[in-house]
């Protein structure tokens, strides 16, 4: 049979989404209610006042503004410390470096440059 098989679903997935169905289910907020059948009447869940929370008060623009500063200032401080760490390359190295990149740009670039013109030739051979 030609098409696409589909693994199976992983299961823990399967599970967590049962769970929250589950506990979704248990806060339904529908009190019970009596029904003509049954004589006892059914004792409705405690509900609880909803409170309100108080809005927090905001701070003000320049205790906004000097928590900014101070932020900034902490990273600074930071970035000095990291940087007193690095252990720079002296400059005979920094030279060494360089020029091992550059021959080796030249030689890739004479490479493929090769490499090209022996294809245009062949192709050229092809089509004539």
């Amino acid at each position: 049979m030609l098409g696409v098989r589909i693994p199976p679903g992983l299961p823990f997935i399967f599970a967590a989404m049962a769970k929250s169905k589950k506990k979704k289910k248990k806060k339904s907020a529908a009190p019970a209610k009596a029904t003509i059948d049954s004589p006892k009447a059914v004792a409705v869940a405690d509900s609880k006042p909803i409170k309100k929370r108080k809005a927090d008060p905001k701070a003000s623009v320049l205790e906004r503004t000097s928590g900014l500063v101070d932020t900034i200032n902490q990273f600074l401080r930071e970035v000095r410390v990291e940087l007193a760490k690095v252990t720079w390359p002296t400059r005979k190295d920094t030279l060494a470096s360089t020029s091992v990149v550059l021959v080796i740009v030249i030689l890739i670039a004479a490479f493929l440059g090769l490499v090209d013109l022996g294809l245009s030739k062949l192709m050229r051979l092809l089509l004539s």
